[in-house]
């Protein structure tokens, strides 16, 4: 949409040609107002460029100080953004049309134009070109953040790799991961998320140089180009700020969001000369900055070792997915009053071809990072469901199933519709079945209605690893939870460190005033067990009962129908049947 006031930069050498020009255009007055500046020399019309802006330039090409296609070239150099209409004398159409090919917009011949089609050619001149601007804008910045994309990004890094060896500077790459980012857009949700992305793009821009490029690369993926940099340190010194300002609370939408970042650091020339190359170093140290917790680190070349091992496990897994290569292990659990089994977790484990059985925490991770978790979840599902089914078909009725819903299930737009074909495929009723949930996911506003049907439908509901992340006592009055589940971190050194018993004491009482059963995994020894039962926990389950088992195992142990509690001794400070280290091994699917 074009203002009603039109600034129209005139070079035109010839006196009489500009008063025509400006006549022109003043018969326009009822539509536009063109507010016209006359120059007569390209260099008078420089001067004017930049001492103000115009909204277009009327240039003739034929002018003392400058002839032919030069002119244009000059005022594009200055002001790349503004649209130009060339005017030409009679006989010159092929140097207008030259000239429209170098990125005028349009030329019209002197002697051959009236008041309309003038003032028609500057307005369409000016929507043109802030068309074209618009859409390369699109092109080269992100939709989102309004950041340089990855075509930017690139085209700028290639600039300052050209500059660099001629200052004999540095130039330095960070590439940047949100480790908390994944969880809270599953949570709270794209909007949520997608204000959060907007945040970081604009606190990272306060960090950097105004010469430097801060860029979103698409996801949670962010990266800097500091340019003319003396020292590797200097590069160290911008990362700590980045590293400090990105862990300080954003307060979106109602929320206080924390995240941490992950910030991989490649140097030219010394880790590589090309942008390609630069890029993807980065991008490597990155990922050994996000194994270590968060933070930055600077690239080596025997990172990339780690790397390529890396992205092989990431391509097995999706391999192992297609080729069903895992299976499910199940750990009792253990009514502490009478000691009988009410119930199985579901474990997964993948039955490597060539590295044999592999510990879920080898491969959640990248799991989730490539979003393989939400088929292997589903699929985790379906094989429970079907085992319960087999049980219960087997006369071992009284058995209950628990699965883990991970963050992206429980976001999955069909999720109640799995679960009901899940239903009816296996003929399981959804009494039977427990679903564990996470505490942050009850933090989204959706979140109540989910687990309303879930109820509804039958299920019984858990919060996993209660007590060990965001807690909000209300939701549990809110909601329809079933059961608290206390994580097995809080278990170690129970009852012998004083914090986790208080901890440990107070989910027990909140859980049992709550009206709640409440169940500790991780129990190792028979001290463990014997502060639990003083507490009057309900059920538990751990090594020191019992591993996680096949399924025939388990089937084995179920027909025993014998008590897996051990008889009561009187030193309970016996050593753990198996370490704390090895329980770990067996996290369920979102650990």
């Amino acid at each position: 949409m074009l203002s009603e006031d039109i600034k129209i930069l005139l070079v035109e050498d010839s006196q009489a040609d500009a008063k025509l020009v400006e006549l022109m255009l003043a018969e326009d007055m009822h539509r536009h107002h063109f507010n016209v500046t006359h120059a007569e020399r390209v260099a008078d019309a420089l001067k004017h460029l930049a001492a103000q802006r115009f909204d277009a330039v009327l240039l003739d090409l034929s002018l003392p100080d400058g002839l032919g296609l030069d002119p244009v070239r000059e005022l594009q150099s200055m002001a790349p953004w503004l649209p130009i209409v060339v005017l030409s004398g009679y006989g010159d159409e092929a140097l207008a049309l030259q000239a429209v090919q170098c990125g005028a917009q349009d030329y019209l011949i002197k002697g051959q134009v009236d008041a309309r089609l003038l003032a028609r050619a500057l307005r369409y001149a000016i929507e043109r070109k802030r068309a074209e601007e618009h859409l390369n804008f699109l092109a080269n910045h992100d939709a989102l953040t309004h950041l340089p994309n990855r075509v930017l990004f690139l085209d700028r890094l290639g600039q300052a790799l050209v500059r660099g060896p001629w200052h004999k500077r540095l130039v330095a790459i960070l590439f940047l991961d949100l480790d908390r980012f994944k969880h809270i857009n599953d949570t709270l949700g794209h909007n949520v998320g997608d204000l959060l992305l907007k945040a970081v793009g604009e606190r990272l821009q306060t960090y950097v140089r105004e010469g430097d490029t801060v860029a979103r690369l698409g996801g949670d993926e962010f990266a800097v180009i500091l340019a003319d940099i003396a020292r590797a340190a200097d590069v160290a010194r911008i990362a700590q700020k980045i590293t400090r300002g990105l862990t300080q609370p954003f307060k979106l939408d109602g929320h206080e969001l924390s995240i941490t970042p992950s910030i991989g650091i490649s140097l030219y020339p010394s880790d590589a000369t090309d942008a390609p190359t630069l890029l993807k170093n980065a991008d490597t140290a990155m990922y050994r900055a996000k194994e270590r917790g968060g933070g930055y680190q600077l690239y080596s070349s025997n990172m990339n070792a780690k790397a390529e091992q890396r992205l092989d496990l990431e391509n097995s897994l999706r391999g192992a997915v297609e080729s069903e290569e895992f299976l499910l292990y199940y750990q009792p659990q253990i009514d502490l009053h009478g000691g009988h089994i009410f119930g199985v977790e579901a474990l997964l484990r993948w039955q490597h071809p060539q590295r044999g059985l592999v510990a879920a925490r080898e491969f959640i991770g990248a799991a989730e990072e490539t979003g393989l978790i939400v088929l292997m979840g589903l699929w985790a599902l379906q094989r429970a469901c079907a085992q319960l089914r087999a049980w219960h078909d087997a006369g071992l009725s009284g058995i209950s199933m628990s699965v883990n819903l991970t963050a992206r299930q429980f976001r999955q737009h069909n999720l109640l519709h799995a679960l009901d074909q899940i239903l009816n495929e296996t003929g399981i009723d959804a009494r039977h079945l427990e679903l564990e949930l996470t505490e942050s996911l009850l933090a989204g506003a959706e979140a109540g209605k989910l687990l309303a049907a879930l109820k509804e439908r039958g299920f019984s509901l858990s919060i996993d690893d209660f007590g060990t992340g965001y807690s909000c006592l209300s939701n549990l009055r809110r909601f329809p939870i079933d059961r608290l589940k206390i994580d097995h971190t809080l278990m170690h050194d129970v009852p012998g460190d004083a914090d986790h018993v208080a901890i440990v004491t107070a989910i027990i009482a909140l859980a049992h005033s709550l009206k709640l059963k409440v169940i500790a995994e991780g129990v190792e020894t028979l001290e463990q067990l014997e502060f639990l039962r003083s507490l009057k926990c309900n059920e538990i389950q751990g090594y020191l009962l019992s591993t996680p088992l096949s399924a025939p195992e388990i089937e084995k142990l179920l027909t025993q129908k014998a008590s897996l509690l051990p008889i009561r001794s009187k030193n309970p400070k016996a050593k753990p049947v198996l370490s704390a280290a090895k329980e770990r091994e067996d996290a369920k699917i979102t650990k």
